[in-house]
């Protein structure tokens, strides 16, 4: 089994601010994909599409999967190339399940959280990487020990590694939980970007 990483920029649609910092980072090569929040007034879909980078459905919970569905092939023209969840509600009991029938009606994978939810993905016949990493608390350190490692010199993990990240330009009157971490997240990706270890992982 060989080893990729595979990196992606959660939120794409949350805030102009944000959206910025991800087309940076998308510019810049530094991800290979971008969630997409379809519900929101400034997911504009043009950008991204002309970068070329593989775009997902970022689902929020609350709304119906259908609708945001829906929307999601309105604006980019066809359907998500993945699924996952903000806040990972796509994990939430109830909703699971319909993440993997529309998983399997699309063909397309989706994250899992952990060793449970990958066990169950696969037991249903959906794709998914084979770890996730990353923070959702921006007092962590943006740089992960599975990434630093790597850098080190150690040999990457076999299979598929997604990295989970956030990059985006602060913006503290939106009132997200998460936003200065955006910042940090966006420079270490920048930072990355030449580094032999990842591109080769990559």
């Amino acid at each position: 089994m060989t080893a990729r990483l595979l990196i992606v920029a959660d939120d794409y649609g949350y805030s102009p601010a944000y959206n910025r910092g991800i087309l940076e980072a998308v510019r810049a090569g530094t991800i290979d994909a971008a969630g997409a929040m379809v519900v929101r007034p400034w997911c504009d879909p043009a950008p991204l599409l002309n970068a070329g980078v593989e775009v997902g459905l970022h689902i929020e919970a609350g709304g119906s999967l259908d609708l945001q569905l829906e929307r999601f092939e309105r604006l980019f023209g066809a359907p998500p190339r993945y699924l996952d969840g903000h806040h990972h509600c796509h994990a939430d009991p109830g909703l699971e399940d319909v993440v993997v029938d529309h998983a399997l009606r699309l063909g397309v994978r989706v994250r899992s959280i952990d060793e449970r939810q990958r066990g169950r993905l696969r037991e249903a016949g959906v794709a998914t990487p084979d770890r996730l990493v990353g923070r959702l608390d921006e007092a962590e350190e943006p740089l992960l020990p599975e990434i630093a490692a790597v850098i080190g010199g150690s040999a990457p993990p076999e299979g598929v590694t997604e990295w989970m990240t956030h990059p985006g330009r602060r913006d503290a009157e939106l009132g997200s939980r998460y936003d200065e971490g955006r910042e940090a997240d966006l420079e270490l990706l920048l930072r990355l970007r030449g580094d032999p270890a990842i591109a080769a992982w990559r």
